[in-house]
């Protein structure tokens, strides 16, 4: 049997590409005795304005304890609906976007006007109707309805953070999960997801968006702090339903999961700079009770003085 791989890109972008696969695989096969079968690996959304990055980055997310054993007990990592962040310029667009919007909405509306005017003078020409929605209302509803189509998890680059700890574990105390981009995007290539840092803007100074996912993958400056690398799953279907005025679509869950085996995954087990030492100890239980095999993965935080102490 001679084997030959593909992406999803190949099978359903580019038929030559898939015809080459094939056409490869059969003639070794020929050659050789053997039966020819083409697999096709599905690839992830590329986003075009993504960075370059290291598959060595380091990534973390952070969670409370409960939230880090049920991952491991569900075997799922957990997405939350982009409209349900707390903040509220999700899905928004840059002021100079805005400025544009006015321009060509201006203009067709002195188009419409010109032509009705000329139209009534010619019997037998039609005049423009307007349209049905108010384009204002229209563009905004539909950027809103992107951030109820998408779902995100969240996770952070770099060196450990003492202000995320803050942020999202309750008083300092939780856990986090620490592996490698190039590993978490192993991890969930079969999900068809989009893999990105967020890049943070000056929304009333940066340039307009050209890109569908720009909006979804943008945040304001004051929260670069976070450095953000957001795994995002859009439901194009639900959008597109969205899209038509009036339409009765049901909001989707405003948390999806998807299958995702954390010992997998995960190289560290991070325990809070502030646990003391029987928190320390009962997150070593614990994660120890549901999964014994990640013991070994639970850690102290480096910004612990028992960690490292402070030198006097």
């Amino acid at each position: 049997m001679i084997l030959a791989m593909g992406t999803g890109q190949d099978h359903k972008g580019s038929e030559a590409a898939g015809a080459s696969a094939w056409a490869v695989a059969r003639g070794a096969a020929e050659a050789l005795g053997e039966t020819a079968i083409v697999c096709y690996r599905r690839a992830m959304p590329a986003y075009k304005h993504r960075p370059p990055m290291s598959g060595n980055t380091p990534v973390r997310r952070y969670l409370s304890l409960s939230a880090v054993i049920a991952t491991i007990n569900t075997g799922h990592l957990r997405f939350t609906r982009v409209d349900q962040f707390q903040d509220p310029f999700e899905g928004s667009v840059p002021q100079k976007q805005l400025d544009d919007q006015i321009v060509i909405l201006i203009g067709a509306g002195s188009r419409r006007t010109m032509m009705n005017a000329v139209a009534a003078h010619y019997q037998d020409m039609a005049t423009i109707e307007p349209p049905d929605e108010d384009p204002w209302t229209r563009m905004t509803r539909l950027r809103r309805a992107r951030t109820r189509s998408a779902h995100a998890s969240c996770w952070s680059m770099g060196a450990e953070s003492e202000p995320l700890w803050r942020a999202y574990c309750a008083d300092g105390v939780g856990a986090a999960l620490r592996t490698t981009l190039a590993r978490l995007e192993v991890s969930v290539e079969a999900h068809d997801l989009y893999v990105s840092p967020i890049r943070y803007i000056q929304y009333r100074e940066a340039p307009a968006f050209t890109d569908e996912m720009d909006s979804l993958l943008h945040k304001r400056d004051a929260f670069s702090d976070e450095r953000e690398l957001r795994l995002l799953k859009f439901d194009e279907a639900h959008y597109g339903a969205l899209a038509s005025k009036g339409a009765s679509v049901s909001e989707l869950p405003k948390h999806i999961s998807r299958d995702w085996v954390l010992s997998d995954v995960i190289e560290e087990i991070i325990v809070s700079p502030y646990a003391d030492v029987d928190y320390e100890d009962w997150v070593r239980r614990t994660v120890k009770a549901a999964d014994p095999g990640l013991a070994s993965r639970v850690v102290l935080s480096e910004l612990h003085e028992r960690r490292y102490a402070p030198g006097f």
